[in-house]
């Protein structure tokens, strides 16, 4: 079978589109099918954020005729050649060979179709270094779409223009990859014509436009280049060269092991997603001819590897057998071969490992780092930042504490990021969703282990929350004073808390000291974490910081909030209480009857001990008290940012209040650090809403009304600023070590 993914998975099969605006972003093969047949001019091509073709819809001029879609080879794929294609060995004769990339196949053919009168539609490298189709009808203009160009191609007007010719009566060659082939083949309307003849080349995928100009503006500056070849014969058939031809006459070539472009590549980091996937890399094959590089030359005896370049050449259709009769003569070697001994030196497999993390990362930080280092840490999976911490554990406030983070060092510092996994046991489940969505998570060490982490990271971040509250820290020794960490890799902890009162042994004491003091830079997220910096370990620098989900832009949570599937509450209090009792139930019960509101109760727990605190609670079965257990984060953020107002417990309970602006009323909790309460209110001159006892809750529920931000946001401008102060120079800030042999993380601020 041709294609044997549920054509489901290619589309939004819930939103009724009748157009290409249908298919999924990643199955989009750029192809400019839809573009071609619209007669509405609704459609165009564009780049998207990385640089490959999609198409844009104008819906005020689209009229959902449908034609689009019926184009589209991804959506309305067709399969109609020979299965089991016959496979040739080709060598054209030498003063073509020597103009082509492999054994010249494309050449003979396309010099057959242009001595009948015909057209030569292919891929022609630019001026402006730009990959676009281009029509010839001449020998000399045919050198211009010869070669190998590996690059996402431009097919703009080509099929229209193709169809023209077509119905003029006059023959044309489309040569491309086969999803252009196919699309060519869905401009068409899969009509057959007699003087169309199509080739598809083996493609093992495209980097974008994007990639490729970054890499020429990086490695030779763009103004510098007169052309470039993808590969070149001149050092031999079998180096796998590429050439830059410069303006000055140099030309400097590069080999595909250490190029960086050649290896991000053929090692498929920047290649299109869809590419991975490929509805058209098996047989039945697109094209009348498929053509690539005969690698396995030699097992079909010597006169087919001559060092000069050999092509294999599959002919899917009786035209293209009628074409190889015809073309026999211009060859040098035309012999028949096994194709069953060719398909595992090239690609005749849909299926092909993308690496998701790599490739996500070369995009992500392609506009902002040197091309070399991106492709160096793409394909090696390094990382800038390794965040060790408690993002996977089953508290909210964890949760969206290390998403906080994360988005910072990758959205507004461009840095790439890896979330080191519990080097003991999972600790919940809530994570799950979370990292799969956003992180690029290690796999799980255990800690005599973690010191091969210095092989992925050039730094490390510890922090958040309370990772050194000796109860949460000893069960990992001195993970969480980056023990594992060598002398070459920087240590950085950010807002980093005890919690409560430090009570570790003497022993204990001695050791965290010395890790601790051979941090490169120590802030905390409150007071007596700074206190006890100084007294306890001796480190007199260590600076109070905010807790990152304070600096971290609400637009980050509202994406999270967007993923919620429970959006049916309003108009309600939200209670969000990590310790549970019957003195705080009965006051929630009291509360909500004397407000005559709805009570929306979050308990963060697992599901083993959901139950047990519920119980606790001893609730007289009020109706106006709605319990959400096991929830998720993203559910967790949509209930505070739609309540009326909050009570909490909670740290991050209160947090979470303040940047949603809503009136809040918090208990402190001491069994999980009352200080950090007080570290956190007074600053921001709201410290009157801090409260020690469960009767609060009704004595003080004015609390609940409006409150004014005005001179809390005004406060917490300025200490986001010097938060963000702080973090920047502990990530830019070079690492003063003998020796360093690693990247320095780059200082790619846009906004400084």
């Amino acid at each position: 079978m041709a294609n044997d993914k549920d054509p489901r998975d290619y589309v939004f099969t819930d939103r009724g589109y009748t157009s290409v605006a249908a298919l999924k972003k990643e199955y989009c093969s750029g192809c400019g099918a839809c573009a071609n047949v619209c007669g509405y001019g609704a459609i165009r091509m564009i780049r998207d954020r990385d640089g490959f073709l999609v198409p844009e819809i104008d819906g005020s001029k689209c009229v959902n005729c449908g034609k689009c879609r019926k184009a589209c080879p991804v959506l309305s794929p067709v399969y109609d050649t020979n299965p089991n294609p016959r496979c040739y060995a080709v060598m054209a004769k030498d003063d073509t060979r020597g103009k082509s990339t492999a054994g010249g196949a494309f050449g003979v053919i396309a010099e057959k179709v242009i001595r009948d009168g015909g057209y030569v539609c292919g891929a022609q490298l630019m001026d402006d270094l730009t990959t676009r189709y281009t029509i010839v009808d001449t020998m000399d203009d045919l050198d211009k779409i010869r070669g190998t160009k590996y690059v996402q191609s431009d097919t703009g007007d080509t099929f229209t223009r193709v169809r023209e010719h077509l119905e003029n009566g006059e023959k044309v060659l489309f040569a491309g990859c086969p999803c252009q082939v196919a699309g060519l083949k869905g401009a068409l309307e899969n009509k057959q014509y007699d003087g169309l003849l199509t080739l598809d080349v083996v493609c093992h995928g495209t980097p974008s436009q994007k990639v490729f100009e970054k890499y020429i503006d990086d490695v030779y500056g763009r103004e510098n280049v007169k052309d470039f070849s993808f590969r070149t014969k001149k050092y031999g058939y079998s180096c796998f060269n590429q050439e830059a031809h410069l303006k000055d006459g140099r030309d400097i070539p590069s080999n595909f092991l250490a190029d960086p472009y050649e290896k991000c590549m053929h090692r498929s980091i920047a290649l299109k997603d869809i590419c991975g996937d490929c509805p058209f890399a098996q047989t039945p094959r697109q094209g009348d001819f498929t053509a690539g590089d005969l690698f396995s030359a030699r097992r079909f005896g010597q006169q087919c590897a001559d060092g000069k370049g050999t092509s294999m050449l599959l002919t899917n259709t009786a035209k293209a057998e009628h074409m190889l009769e015809e073309i026999k003569g211009d060859c040098k070697l035309c012999q028949e071969i096994d194709f069953s001994k060719v398909k595992g030196r090239n690609r005749f497999g849909r299926f092909m490992n993308i690496p998701k993390a790599s490739r996500r990362w070369l995009y992500n930080c392609m506009d902002y780092q040197p091309f070399d280092k991106v492709v160096k840490y793409a394909d090696e999976k390094r990382y800038d930042v390794g965040i060790i911490g408690l993002w996977y554990g089953r508290n909210y406030g964890s949760m969206a504490t290390y998403y906080a983070l994360h988005q910072i060092l990758t959205r507004k510092y461009h840095l790439s990021v890896l979330m080191i996994e519990n080097p003991i046991k999972p600790d919940g489940e809530k994570h799950i969703q979370v990292a799969r969505d956003y992180y690029d998570v290690s796999r799980r060490r255990d800690l005599r282990d973690m010191a091969s982490l210095n092989a992925r990271c050039d730094s490390f971040i510890v922090g958040s929350d309370q990772l050194w509250n000796i109860w949460l820290s000893r069960p990992y020794k001195q993970m969480y004073y980056l023990d594992f960490v060598d002398e070459y890799r920087k240590r950085i902890a950010y807002g980093t808390s005890f919690g409560i009162e430090y009570k570790g042994t003497e022993e204990e004491k001695l050791i965290s000291g010395a890790e601790l003091r051979k941090f490169d830079h120590v802030s905390v997220r409150d007071d007596y974490s700074k206190q006890a910096c100084a007294e306890l370990f001796g480190v007199n620098d260590a600076v109070k910081v905010l807790d990152p989900t304070l600096i971290c832009p609400v637009e980050e949570y509202r994406k999270l909030e967007e993923r919620s599937t429970m959006k049916d509450e309003n108009n309600y209090i939200l209670a969000y209480i990590l310790d549970t009792n019957e003195e705080i139930g009965r006051y929630l019960e009291q509360l909500s009857i004397a407000k005559k509101k709805k009570i929306l109760l979050i308990l963060d727990e697992p599901p083993w001990l959901w139950d047990e605190k519920y119980a606790r609670l001893k609730l007289s079965g009020c109706a106006n008290i709605v319990i959400k257990g096991h929830i998720g984060l993203y559910e967790w953020l949509w209930y505070f940012s739609h309540a009326q107002s909050v009570v909490t417990d909670s740290f991050h309970g209160t947090i979470f209040s303040i940047i949603n602006k809503k009136p809040f009323l918090t208990l402190s909790n001491a069994r999980r650090g009352a200080q950090r309460f007080v570290s956190l209110l007074k600053p921001l001159e709201l410290e009157n809403r801090l409260f020690q006892e469960p009767e609060d809750i009704c004595r003080h529920a004015n609390c609940l009304k409006k409150l004014d931000y005005t001179r809390a946001d005004e406060l917490l401008g300025q200490m986001q600023k010097e938060s963000f102060a702080w973090l920047e120079n502990a990530l830019f800030s070079p690492k003063k070590v003998h020796g360093y042999t690693v990247y320095d993380i780059q200082d790619v601020r846009t906004d400084k």
